[in-house]
């Protein structure tokens, strides 16, 4: 087997499906080199010993074998997990699918990376997962290269509080008096602040309408689907 090996990359399963009678394709997000494309070859076989590891929510160490645009996966250490209990759960499967999306393949993300880590430890302990994922899609955005400041007006001139704001693509916060989101909430974001209350649902609002428009069309499955079980998505 000839290509570049990789030795014990830290990375998380973002994705996994069946492949012939005893492989699985997985979809995997790297420290070092991105999301990519991975094979592990016999991991369904009755005998395997790593099948358990090569799941969603658990940190691991991963070696494989770079053959161009499908990786061979060689060996997994299995590093830490990330129990997520049922909405958590349901909200970690719409932050792997926000990654997918906005990382490219074979793009080195460190920065998005701890911030992914950081959104899991976040969702584990549960108490604020409607935070944890507004300020996710915040770093992810900013991390991803469509950064908006959020403490200044398209036009430069600081944030005003009491005033209302809407946000245009390739410009920025520009005031409007009908705006989808206040001075307050873009000020509370700006400084990381705990988000309560109507800053919640202004901050959501917002990000949908950022991420939507840079996906162009593209759905969010999981969203279709747990918008029925929860409001946060």
């Amino acid at each position: 087997m000839s290509g570049l090996a990789v030795y014990l990359q830290p990375g998380f399963v973002l994705q996994h499906r069946p492949y012939r009678e005893t492989s699985v394709l997985l979809e995997v997000f790297t420290r070092d080199f991105g999301v990519m494309s991975m094979l592990a070859k016999g991991v369904r076989k009755e005998k395997s010993k790593i099948a358990g590891l090569l799941l969603p929510f658990s940190a691991l160490r991963l070696s494989f074998i770079d053959k161009n645009e499908l990786k061979i996966l060689s060996q997994v250490e299995y590093v830490d997990s990330y129990p997520l209990e049922r909405l958590a759960l349901y909200c970690g499967f719409y932050v792997n699918e926000l990654v997918q999306l906005f990382v490219h393949k074979d793009d080195p993300q460190p920065e998005i990376f701890s911030c992914y880590e950081r959104c899991l430890s976040g969702l584990l302990l549960g108490e604020c997962i409607e935070q944890t994922l507004r300020y996710f899609e915040l770093d992810l955005l900013q991390e991803a290269g469509y950064a908006v400041a959020m403490d200044s007006e398209a036009n430069g001139n600081p944030i005003k509080i009491g005033q209302r704001y809407n946000f245009l693509a390739d410009f920025g916060m520009v005031a409007d008096n009908e705006g989808l989101i206040g001075g307050e909430t873009l000020s509370i974001l700006a400084a990381r602040a705990p988000l309560e209350g109507r800053a919640l649902l202004e901050a959501k609002l917002l990000f949908r309408k950022m991420l939507d428009g840079h996906l162009q069309g593209r759905q969010l499955k999981s969203r279709d689907v747990l918008a029925k079980i929860i409001k946060y998505l």
